[in-house]
C-alpha cells in the first residue's frame, strides 16, 4: 500500500446549538521538518471552550490523524450536482483531505465520505491531539 501523501485535513459542523458546532483544521508539510499548524475550536463535555489558533504540531503529534487517513479511500468521488437550500437551523457538515504537499504544488482536495463510526474516531483523535498540543501550549 502507497503512503498517502497529505498537506490539509479540515473538519467542520455549524449547528443552531453551539455545543455542537466544531472545527478542526491541520496544515502538515512534511519537508519543511514535519512540521505543521492546529486550529481547532469546539465545546467539551463541561461545556467550556476549547480553543486553539495555528499551534505548531510535529509529525509524531500527527502520527495518530496521518494513521488515520492512511486507512480511508480517497479515490476521486462523483460530483454531485444538487442545489443545496438551507433553513437558518439547519446543520453543515465540512470535510476535506489536501493530498500533495506544498512542495510539489499538485495539489488537490477529496472529499471522501465518512462513515459515523469514522467521524467519530476522527474527532476522538483531534480532541487528543487538542488536549496533547494544548497543554504543550500552556493552554
Amino acid at each position: 500500500m502507497t503512503h498517502v501523501e497529505w498537506s490539509t485535513f479540515y473538519m467542520s459542523r455549524n449547528h443552531q446549538v453551539r455545543s455542537l458546532c466544531y472545527r478542526f483544521e491541520v496544515n502538515y508539510d512534511p519537508f519543511k521538518e514535519g512540521q505543521g499548524t492546529f486550529s481547532c475550536f469546539f465545546v467539551d463535555k463541561k461545556d467550556v471552550n476549547c480553543l486553539l489558533s495555528s499551534a505548531m504540531v510535529t509529525s509524531e503529534d500527527l502520527a495518530e490523524l496521518d494513521a488515520f487517513i492512511q486507512k480511508l479511500s480517497l479515490a476521486e468521488q462523483e460530483k454531485k450536482q444538487s442545489e443545496k437550500l438551507f433553513a437558518h437551523d439547519a446543520t453543515t457538515t465540512e470535510f476535506y483531505i489536501t493530498l500533495g504537499s506544498y512542495k510539489n504544488k499538485n495539489r488537490r482536495k477529496v472529499k471522501p465520505q465518512l462513515s459515523s463510526m469514522q467521524q467519530d474516531k476522527a474527532m476522538d483523535i483531534l480532541k487528543r491531539l487538542y488536549a496533547k498540543v494544548s497543554k504543550r501550549e500552556g493552554k
